[in-house]
């Protein structure tokens, strides 16, 4: 069911902690203040006409010349620059030439085919105190929401794809497409396992002679974070609410499939066609998928943080809780707000707390997590260091393990066992950067980039 209203407030949530807000129903002008902020937008109409879309330092105008391409402007970091975003799907292969045709395991295009927007249905613009939408109807089965935010710098994208269509015994892998001006010459960055970012080059591998036989799907890579390209000016991040393929097939370009339906099993194991329905009594149809990407530009080598810190956000979001208001006078019978840390205190910029689980006999697995590679953001990229203390300032801290990341054994142990690996080219007795032990009076854990450290606390009464 589509929700006919969108709730966006501002929340002020602690480290480590919580705050509570009441939600009410207002009474009189809802209806009206909400029917005053709509804006219809003809994108077929005068060629001069231009709309404006965000009231912080990021912009986005639209122009007569139709909806797909904006210029994107951050008043901020001096970032202005041309955007343009579609839709298109690659035909499914089906097998009648190799006997190899696209399906759950396989990508295998055969083509690759536009999305037209329908330039009858104008773009709906929302306009509000805390974000602007943009509501485009791109067909019969494509819809998307743009929004820029007031006081953040990226553009939130939310789509909804599906029923793919299949009267035309077509197999669709559907993609958008982002491009822009950026020459980033063949090279494009993904990340590996949402944390690492490893650097590709379109049609090459630096182990092997690569030979190019699918173009397209010999460039597709997973992407679970993100991904973005880069030249000497600017850089173009993307990041994702959840696993998908992507590359950047052309130059200035980024693209993610957002959905497949395709005809034909691809003989790898699952037996059937990769053509899932949902049936009510006998009415089945394809399925219809809902999502999110994000993307920012910024000047070359600025947008680690945002992909480091933003992407977080998006791995570990706040944790929503819903109760129903007894009495008129709740706010006042409980603590609204609350915060684990000492009041002075906040973990750096460049840490991630990933666990925190309680264990038996007054035992709490943590782990913490540096964010940025070596390299990657200037002043980020660095040592950093945790107060234990301050992490948990109402706790005696008794023991504390430092252990491997599985939580399985100690990390000394583990140490002592461990092959030895010669690694060509590494200089003789080299070793990567990693945090010192941690000194029991002190209790100040040190991380290095990119790495994590696992400990068991064991906390006195």
């Amino acid at each position: 069911m589509t929700p006919k209203y969108w709730l966006a407030f501002t929340v002020n949530v602690p480290p480590l902690g919580f705050s509570s807000y009441i939600i009410s129903s207002a009474k009189g002008k809802v209806a009206a203040a909400t029917s005053e902020r709509q804006v219809m937008f003809a994108s077929e109409r005068g060629m001069n006409h231009t709309v404006e879309i965000g009231e912080g330092n990021l912009k986005l105008v639209y122009s007569g010349n139709g909806a797909r391409q904006v210029e994107y402007i951050n008043s901020r970091s001096s970032v202005k620059a041309p955007l343009e975003q579609s839709y298109s799907f690659y035909s499914g292969d089906d097998g009648s030439v190799d006997f190899q045709p696209s399906g759950a395991y396989i990508f295998r295009p055969n083509g690759t085919y536009p999305i037209k927007n329908d330039r009858k249905v104008p773009l709906t613009i929302l306009r509000g105190p805390l974000v602007d939408e943009v509501h485009q109807r791109i067909n019969s089965w494509i819809y998307q929401i743009i929004r820029v935010y007031k006081k953040k710098e990226h553009v939130e994208v939310e789509f909804t794809v599906g029923p793919i269509p299949i009267d035309d015994d077509i197999g669709k892998e559907v993609v958008t497409k982002i491009r822009t001006t950026i020459n980033n010459n063949k090279t494009f960055y993904t990340d590996s396992n949402g944390r690492d970012f490893l650097k590709r080059i379109r049609n090459y591998r630096e182990d092997w002679d690569l030979k190019v036989n699918q173009p397209v799907a010999g460039n597709y890579y997973p992407i679970n974070l993100g991904l973005y390209i880069r030249d000497d000016n600017t850089e173009l991040s993307v990041l994702v609410d959840r696993p998908v393929g992507g590359s950047s097939i052309i130059d200035g370009q980024l693209e993610l499939m957002l959905h497949r339906r395709l005809l034909q099993d691809d003989d790898k194991g699952v037996a059937e066609a990769l053509n899932e329905t949902l049936c009510v009594i006998d009415d089945c149809r394809g399925l219809t998928i809902m999502g999110k990407y994000y993307l920012r530009i910024d000047p070359s080598g600025k947008g680690a943080k945002w992909r480091r810190t933003f992407g977080q956000e998006i791995y570990s979001p706040l944790l929503l809780a819903f109760t129903e208001q007894e009495g008129n006078d709740r706010a006042h019978s409980y603590r609204t707000t609350f915060s684990a840390l000492a009041s002075s205190y906040t973990l750096p910029d460049n840490i991630a707390l990933i666990t925190l689980q309680e264990l038996e006999d007054g035992n709490v697995l943590l782990r913490l997590a540096h964010l940025y590679e070596i390299g990657e953001d200037k002043d980020l990229s660095v040592m950093a260091s945790v107060e234990l203390k301050k992490l948990f300032p109402d706790k005696k801290i008794n023991r504390i393990v430092d252990l491997n990341l599985s939580a399985n054994q100690e990390k000394a142990d583990m140490l002592k066992r461990r092959l030895v690996w010669r690694v060509e080219g590494s200089p003789e007795g080299a070793n990567p950067v990693r945090g010192g032990p941690v000194d029991p009076i002190e209790l100040v854990v040190e991380l290095a980039p990119m790495e994590i450290r696992t400990f068991v606390i064991n906390f006195g009464s």
